[in-house]
């Protein structure tokens, strides 16, 4: 839930993920709450944390201009479709600009696949990737991993903070990590 009041242009930006497909539409939901959640934890302001929350319900909004037969496809993509399923962070990017006039919020939408190591969609390196959109790679990973999706099955919480942590520095923001996984031990979400 937002906690701050949406506006009718966001919520009909959610209905529309939700009517796009019930796995992405979930998947934001709970990056959404794990954001808000993530965000507090760390301190950052409830201003701060609303916008997350609201990146994380839209930060795939622009896989509405992919076709459902890639988003929905059981097992790997071919490589022209993978080619078609990564422009869907900045689709997402120019389909908010005239909407939102945060600029946070849509870096973070463009940027959300960006790696520390310069190897994400656009190939952003370092500090040119932005605090909202390292966090969003954070959580948004964590979730892909522990729940089903329709080209893989889920693993444990212990198993994907280690493929998370395994990868920090390259593609996750060290520091975050190692915050993030305090944050899950905290939350008693790891036994």
């Amino acid at each position: 839930m937002i906690k701050e009041k949406p506006n009718l242009i966001t919520n009909e930006l959610i209905n529309l993920l939700r009517q796009l497909d019930n796995d992405t539409f979930l998947h934001g939901m709970r990056v959404g709450e794990m954001l808000y959640k993530f965000s507090r934890y760390l301190n950052l302001s409830l201003h701060q944390s609303n916008q997350l929350q609201l990146i994380g319900y839209i930060h795939d909004i622009g896989k509405l201009y992919i076709p459902k037969s890639i988003i929905s496809k059981r097992g790997p993509l071919t490589d022209q479709e993978w080619n078609i399923m990564k422009i869907h962070a900045f689709i997402g990017f120019n389909l908010l600009k005239d909407i939102l006039n945060q600029k946070e919020i849509l870096n973070a939408v463009r940027y959300h696949h960006e790696n520390i190591d310069g190897t994400g969609y656009e190939g952003l390196i370092g500090e040119q990737v932005d605090f909202y959109s390292r966090l969003v790679r954070i959580v948004d990973s964590f979730d892909a991993l522990t729940n089903d999706r329709c080209y893989q099955n889920k693993c444990s919480i212990e198993r994907a903070l280690k493929k998370i942590q395994k990868l920090s520095g390259a593609v996750y923001d060290k520091e975050l990590v190692n915050e993030f996984t305090k944050f899950i031990f905290k939350n008693h979400l790891l036994c």
